[in-house]
């Protein structure tokens, strides 16, 4: 049997306002904005990975967020070079941060809420951190 090869595609995310969940992550994160799809369908990429944001769809109707954390698909992280001028820029944007930064054994973290309880983790690794 020949071994299956995965790749990473997309992130989908469903939003009561998609066009707010997408401005969330264009204003505070510099992910790029494809024209608004169908149906107020967004596509938008963040360094170099796809992100799609959808409506309800109203024959699926939608279960609300669940409370931070929680079990599943919890967060999206993204990497930083420097979380607190990270922090800092994301503050005079607005952002809501919910959590750090702070200290987690070699890390360093920071979590943003986005719209609909969105979660986005900062994560500043060390330069030499192999997470092999």
């Amino acid at each position: 049997m020949a071994i299956l090869r995965f790749r990473y595609d997309h992130i989908h995310l469903r939003a009561r306002d998609p066009a707010a969940m997408a401005r969330f992550f264009v204003d505070l994160f510099g992910a790029e904005c494809r024209p608004e799809g169908r149906d107020g369908r967004y596509e938008l990429t963040l360094d170099g990975q796809l992100l799609l944001i959808a409506p309800s769809n109203p024959d699926f109707p939608a279960e609300p967020a669940p409370g931070f954390p929680h079990l599943g698909l919890e967060h999206i992280g993204l990497g930083v070079d420097d979380l607190d001028a990270a922090c800092a820029q994301l503050r005079s944007l607005g952002a809501d941060i919910a959590i750090g930064p702070l200290a987690a054994g070699a890390f360093r973290l920071a979590f943003i809420r986005g719209p609909e309880g969105v979660m986005v983790e900062l994560l500043e690794r060390p330069a030499e951190h192999d997470p092999c």
